[in-house]
């Protein structure tokens, strides 16, 4: 069921992954928005040669550039509902996770676009579906991050985020960067072991090689 969930809009994602995780005795209350992450873990910058939509935003833009992130989260705020969940932002971009989170407190995301940690803050917004956000809506939710204090990750904190892996991801397409994307979950989020690997098989067709970062 995992290996199909990159197929699917957000807000069904999210519902699937919900009916397939275990369930609990009731789910925690929906934390208060805006929140801040715990820590920025890793930072990469990727490049794709074959563009492709980013979904989880309503104007669906084109996407050939942007940066691949882990953070540490507080559980609670990713959470699988059946109802709109808290939205991540970076800057002026909702970012697309790639796994769910709960139980590690780490997201691997992909965020689109020209992306600078160094002036964009990383939050998490309203409870919206993803797909329904668009450029208003984002600009209202950064306004109210940084009415609520939420400000860029530190230097220092960025800076070791960035050394993990230094270099600019050159890769074919998306499902390139899925692959790198769940090689991240294997790392920081093992127990969705399952779902990393769903992603790495159905990138390829059957008897068709891995495929290799695009080198310059």
């Amino acid at each position: 069921m995992r290996a199909i969930m990159r197929h699917l809009n957000p807000m069904t994602a999210a519902l699937t992954l919900a009916l397939v995780l275990p369930c609990a005795a009731e789910p925690p209350p929906c934390p208060e928005t805006p929140a801040t992450i715990e820590r920025l873990l890793y930072l990469r910058p990727f490049t794709v040669e074959q563009p492709f939509q980013h979904v989880w935003r309503a104007e669906q833009p084109a996407v050939t550039r942007g940066v691949l992130i882990v953070v540490a989260v507080k559980p609670d705020l990713v959470y699988p509902r059946q109802i709109a969940e808290p939205v991540l932002y970076v800057g002026r971009q909702t970012a697309r996770r790639v796994n769910v989170g709960y139980a590690s407190g780490r997201v691997i995301a992909i965020v689109p676009g020209d992306v600078n940690l160094e002036t964009d803050p990383v939050w998490f917004g309203t409870p919206r579906l993803p797909e329904q956000v668009d450029a208003r809506i984002i600009a209202q939710e950064l306004e109210a991050a940084q009415r609520a204090g939420i400000r860029p990750v530190a230097g220092e904190q960025l800076r070791a985020a960035r050394s993990v892996e230094p270099e600019t991801l050159k890769l074919a397409d998306e499902e390139a960067l899925l692959r790198e994307a769940a090689r991240l979950i294997l790392k920081h989020a093992p127990d969705e072991r399952e779902q990393a690997e769903g992603l790495m098989l159905s990138s390829r067709k059957p008897g068709q090689p891995e495929k290799k970062e695009v080198k310059p």
